[in-house]
């Protein structure tokens, strides 16, 4: 019996030697693993960081003094905690020419952490507008005769919405971005087929074909650009926010250390006045929200404008501004109902 109970304990000893043992490897793993971790971590970090120093920072407190002197003027201006204003521009210019270009792109990138929706609002340039100093004259003008600053002046003080900061960038950023993540899928009609094989002579865009494209940066861009068909610019913009939402939806489907890849490749290319941090945060803003759609608006709205021409230019003449204030106030601020057939 005593025989049996020494068995025993001797089993009992070795089994709790080779459970120390396991442990004692098991936590070694997952400290090499953590340290492994670690140092990627601030590895990839690193890497931003150094990719955030060719960024072109613009460190003059162009927002905070537009939103004071609107404020000063009696401006109301509409903003919430919860929603994030980012204005996005994408200027027309070229590296030879010596002035600012004109904003070809003007869209409001908007978090809405509220009800858990992005959303893009497009401006087109087209629009007859008072621009702040100078008088009415299309939107996209406003760029070309007083930067970053006017362009803002003009949307707060004619919409009364304010933006948290702003991200200007060229055409080489934008086809970065899609040439990093290995192309962007398009539809492509016969009209616009057409009209790029038309347009276009010696560029890959000669590749593409009606229906379903795996489009590069150039080929992208140059449908990003199209307008001369029956839409006309009203199809260009709508081009630009669906091309931003395939990019969106690719980019939701790769990796986190792939969005790093994309912003390390953009950096570079673009001006803003965001810091590394506010970047970070709201890239993590929008990896955490979970959704995978992108509401999409346009100003001005259906309804509230008429063609016209100021001298020779045909323009948008805006015939209910407050109309346009109001939708572009709720599709902002409020929950969007998603739509079937964007």
């Amino acid at each position: 019996m005593e025989g049996n109970n020494n068995e025993n304990k001797a089993k009992r000893i070795r089994k709790k030697k080779k459970w120390k043992i396991f442990k004692t490897a098991l936590i070694a793993v997952l400290l090499i693993g953590s340290a492994v971790a670690g140092n990627r971590a601030a590895a990839v970090r690193w890497e931003l960081h150094e990719s955030f120093s060719l960024t072109k920072q613009d460190t003059t407190p162009i927002i905070e003094n537009v939103d004071r002197e609107a404020l000063e003027s009696g401006v109301v201006i509409e903003q919430s905690k919860e929603v994030t204003n980012i204005l996005l521009i994408g200027a027309d210019k070229r590296d030879s020419w010596k002035d600012t270009g004109r904003s070809d792109v003007c869209i409001i990138a908007t978090i809405d952490r509220k009800h858990k929706q992005l959303k893009l609002t497009s401006l087109m340039r087209d629009m007859l507008i008072d621009i702040p100093g100078y008088g009415p004259n299309k939107f996209n003008a406003a760029y070309f005769n007083g930067g970053i600053e006017l362009l803002y002046k003009t949307i707060l003080q004619r919409f009364g919405i304010k933006v948290d900061g702003y991200a200007l960038v060229d055409f080489s950023a934008f086809k970065k971005v899609i040439n990093t993540l290995g192309g962007v899928n398009i539809n492509l009609t016969e009209e616009e087929h057409s009209i790029l094989m038309n347009r276009y002579h010696r560029t890959s865009v000669l590749d593409l074909k009606p229906g379903k494209n795996k489009m590069n940066g150039t080929q992208a861009l140059a449908y990003c650009r199209l307008r001369q068909d029956i839409y006309s610019d009203f199809g260009r913009t709508g081009r630009q926010r669906y091309v931003l939402e395939q990019i969106f939806k690719k980019m939701k489907k790769k990796p986190v250390s792939k969005w790093y890849d994309v912003l390390k490749a953009v950096l570079p290319y673009v001006t803003t006045d965001l810091s590394e941090d506010k970047i970070l945060d709201y890239m993590q803003d929008v990896i955490f929200m979970g959704t995978t759609e992108i509401e999409q608006f346009r100003l001005p709205v259906s309804g509230t404008f008429y063609d016209s021409y100021h001298g020779t230019d045909r323009v948008l003449a805006i015939s209910d501004l407050e109309k346009n204030r109001e939708e572009l106030k709720k599709f902002i601020f409020d929950k969007v109902e998603p739509q079937e057939d964007k």
